[in-house]
């Protein structure tokens, strides 16, 4: 009877055991089934994840490459205002600097001018004579009229054409008293008239001078000479 008891004991024992044991392998069954579902589902999230990180990042892309393009179409629209701008702003120099017509002639008037003064600084009377006659035929009454009247008159006194010197003098003398050479032509004028022995006009020249022009350098010279005349 007792024997009888253990083994009913035993046998409850092994079917506490095995049933257990079954109980433990569908348990392990289920976890590893969890485990897989998580897996999955951590997959299929990291794999969401990704697809829209790669979404975000082409849509970020896109945005750069559009940005980028709206750059280069702002620069390249800046460089040409730029250079517009400095094309009319050059053209409204040129219109603003632009000589006036008086300007112009001015410019002619004296490269007239200083052609003619450098051929008579270089001894070249004959082209120097020509081109003064040209500048007074050419510019009349122009900025250097007088002062290349003076110089033709000492030009025909260097080739001893006194009389034709003369007349260069007087009509400085005569029409233009304000005259840069207005001293040099009357003081001029008296050495003249005092060659030809017309001392009366040498000496009403040279009081000229002293009385009018007592600082320049030819009132000494003149009044040396009324000395010598009175």
């Amino acid at each position: 009877m007792r024997q009888c008891k253990y083994a009913l004991i035993a046998l409850g024992a092994m079917s506490i055991n095995s049933l257990y044991a079954a109980n433990v392998d569908d348990l392990s069954l289920e976890v590893t089934k969890l485990q897989n579902q998580v897996s999955y589902l951590i997959a299929q999230q990291n794999q969401a994840k990704s697809n829209q990180f790669a979404q975000t990042l082409d849509q970020l892309r896109g945005q750069i490459e559009m940005n980028s393009y709206k750059l280069a179409q702002l620069n390249q629209t800046v460089s040409q205002t730029l250079v517009d701008f400095s094309k009319r702003l050059d053209a409204l120099e040129k219109k603003v600097n632009k000589p006036s017509a008086r300007e112009l002639r001015l410019q002619r008037d004296n490269a007239a001018f200083e052609k003619a003064k450098s051929a008579l600084l270089a001894k070249n009377y004959n082209t120097a004579k020509r081109l003064f006659n040209n500048y007074t035929r050419d510019y009349y009454n122009g900025e250097n009229y007088s002062e290349s009247l003076y110089l033709l008159g000492q030009i025909y006194l260097i080739q001893g054409d006194t009389k034709a010197a003369y007349q260069k003098f007087n009509t400085i003398v005569t029409r233009y008293p304000k005259s840069v050479k207005i001293i040099d032509a009357t003081y001029s004028l008296a050495v003249l008239e005092l060659a030809n022995g017309n001392k009366a006009k040498a000496k009403r020249y040279f009081q000229q001078i002293v009385s009018k022009y007592p600082s320049s350098s030819y009132a000494k010279k003149a009044d040396m000479q009324l000395k010598k005349l009175n």
